[in-house]
């Protein structure tokens, strides 16, 4: 009896270990799919820019991430808005002719 209560109780703390393991390791697996979207939407953003740019002669003039974006969707060069829109962090210069756009914390 005594070697069954002790199978058991090893028996559950090691499915709570598991499981605890399990669910610790899908958050950082969804942190780094997040990550990974991010950075693709990153690189398409910048291939938008360069067509409005082919388009217009000059890079849209934005302060930040959100107002490309929002610039971007009214002028019809984006459909879908990326899944965290306040990350990146885009800047104009020289009057349109360069910009910076980059990936910022979440």
């Amino acid at each position: 009896m005594n070697t069954l209560l002790s199978s058991t109780v090893a028996l559950i703390m090691g499915s709570v270990l598991v499981i605890n393991g399990i669910v610790a390791n899908t958050d950082a697996i969804i942190a780094d799919a997040k990550g990974a979207a991010n950075g693709a939407n990153l690189h398409q953003l910048a291939t938008v820019v360069e067509v409005y740019y082919l388009d217009h002669n000059h890079y849209p003039e934005a302060h930040s991430g959100e107002e490309l974006i929002k610039l971007l969707e009214q002028e019809n060069y984006i459909l879908n808005r990326p899944l965290e829109p306040s990350i990146f962090h885009y800047q104009s210069f020289h009057r349109g002719q360069d910009y910076s756009l980059k990936l910022g914390a979440n």
